[in-house]
């Protein structure tokens, strides 16, 4: 490879639904315009329950693969695949992506990972902390490379603002973060009504409800800011607390609040996420300090926005356009960790992917949201 050809990653998609649509575009975007030219992406094959879903994915959302096969850097086309293991199997797949339901995350992962497959699953990885760590200790075995997709952490904006709070400091001494994700969505039209129970989330063997599917982003603005502030030195957070309203039939969680304090800084993380009403638009993210605060508009997990408001009446906005969708920053960051042999990124870390879930599993315990015991394995 010459000094001007990009490493390829040559990916395999694993589930045929809206979240793999939105990652195989993605994958299929020129790296310039996100000015990025030292990796590129190729789709080699999709795997679905049924040849003919996958055939059909292909046709409408990738028909010629990723960028990198339109560029000329790979000359393999992208192949339907019926089942998940027979996409495991093929030695012309680098790495999986794992887009199925939050119920399969976890099995699909350790096939793949089994079958000597690096991984980029969908956030949440797994439905618990025990699950989550059986896999870190399968990629450790196996020296494998596996990162859970949590693709907000690796936007331009979050870097940015974690270097004005973290490292100017422009809101002086960080004490509080309220973070909300929330839906207009399935809650609501159940009231109304028109969701049936199986929907996927309020479905608990599908492990739905607000807190596994929404939950992990107002989680990650709180521990983007205060779990990773230098004055926290990683310490995690202690005095965790969580309330939920259930669904009268079904039991997921509908509604969840959950709090984290960080002593350390004499600071605290209210985060919210529910199905029945949508977040503000002028505020999915609050960042309160000293001096003054910064607001970020919705939605949670694809900010392009922030605005810094100091106390003194200075206002600031800083604008971060988002090419695509925003799941090409992630797919980046798994390339460069493939290309230079390294078994996680420093930007998701499975240490820290374990401590989410723990923290989910905690969250769900004291809300009374207990999964069917056909899960809990």
């Amino acid at each position: 490879m010459s000094s001007t050809t990009p490493f390829v990653v040559r990916w395999a998609i694993i589930g045929a639904g809206w979240i793999s649509e939105q990652f195989v575009h993605d994958l299929a975007m020129d790296p310039s315009t996100r000015d990025v030219n030292d990796v590129a992406h190729a789709i080699v094959a999709v795997g679905s329950r049924t040849k003919a879903k996958a055939e059909a994915f292909i046709k409408d959302y990738c028909p010629e693969g990723g960028f990198a096969q339109k560029a000329g850097y790979c000359d393999l086309p992208v192949v339907a695949v019926e089942g998940y293991d027979a996409v495991y199997a093929r030695d012309d797949v680098d790495c999986v992506y794992i887009g199925t339901p939050h119920n399969d995350h976890y099995f699909s992962a350790k096939a793949a990972l089994e079958a000597n497959k690096h991984v980029l699953c969908e956030k949440p990885s797994t439905i618990n902390a025990r699950q989550m760590k059986e896999l870190a200790a399968l990629a450790e075995a196996k020296g494998l490379f596996f990162m859970e997709a949590v693709w907000t952490r690796f936007f331009p904006l979050m870097y940015a603002l974690q270097k004005d709070i973290h490292e100017t400091k422009v809101l002086g001494d960080i004490h509080q973060v309220n973070a909300d994700f929330s839906i207009k969505g399935v809650g609501r039209e159940y009231l109304d009504e028109g969701v049936p129970l199986s929907h996927r989330l309020l479905n608990p063997d599908l492990a739905g409800g607000a807190i596994l599917d929404l939950g992990p982003y107002p989680l990650t603005w709180g521990l983007m800011t205060l779990f990773h502030h230098p004055e926290n030195k990683l310490a995690p957070p202690t005095a965790v607390s969580s309330s939920m309203q259930l669904h009268p039939e079904t039991g997921v969680d509908i509604f969840t609040t959950f709090v984290l304090d960080f002593p350390k800084m004499t600071a605290r993380a209210n985060l919210t996420c529910n199905l029945v009403v949508e977040s503000p638009a002028d505020c999915t993210a609050r960042i309160q300090g000293t001096k003054g605060e910064i607001i970020v508009p919705r939605p949670a997990p694809r900010p392009e926005k922030y605005i810094i408001r100091l106390d003194n009446g200075e206002e600031t906005v800083k604008e971060f356009p988002v090419p695509g969708n925003g799941y090409h920053w992630e797919a980046d960051a798994v390339a460069r960790c493939l290309r230079d042999g390294l078994k996680e990124c420093d930007r998701m870390t499975v240490s820290e992917s374990i401590m989410s879930m723990e923290l989910m599993d905690e969250f769900r315990k004291q809300g009374g949201y207990e999964f069917p015991a056909s899960l809990a394995q």
